[in-house]
């Protein structure tokens, strides 16, 4: 009779802390972390922060700067924030993905900073069409 070979595959329970839940950026990185067996000073330098500023990420204390979200999109593997409603809500997403702030968006569109912050802010109520269309190519990629 001839020996047969069996292949279990055990399914390990996840590790102490694991987020079965992703509700907050700190849930994906703590997840995404934990999957790839990093540790935190290691996502960290991944990342491009000290560990102490991912520490507080992944707890949920701060909130990352602008500069940070290009290279934390890229950690994870996708965005984890929830889809922008709004036109408003759009820009503003598409320049933090962008990693750049309202002052180099207005110099690329070559518009006054506060006009691209009254955009962001949903402050403006009676667009122009043409800024409506600039903003609508930008947030696109167009």
């Amino acid at each position: 009779m001839p020996f047969c070979h069996l292949r279990f595959t055990a399914r390990i329970p996840p590790g102490k802390g694991y987020p079965l839940d992703l509700i907050t950026l700190g849930d994906h990185l703590k997840k995404k972390r934990m999957d790839r067996g990093l540790r935190q000073k290691d996502a960290a330098r991944e990342i491009g922060a000290t560990q102490k500023t991912y520490e507080n990420w992944e707890q949920d204390k701060y909130e990352p700067e602008f500069r940070f979200w290009p290279a934390l999109i890229r950690f994870i593997g996708y965005d984890p924030r929830p889809e922008p409603a709004t036109l408003a809500l759009r820009i503003r997403d598409t320049r933090r993905k962008q990693g750049i702030s309202q002052r180099e968006l207005a110099r690329r569109l070559e518009l006054d900073p506060s006009t691209v912050a009254a955009w962001e802010s949903g402050a403006v109520k009676k667009p122009y069409p043409r800024f409506t269309r600039l903003f609508e190519e930008y947030v696109a990629g167009v």
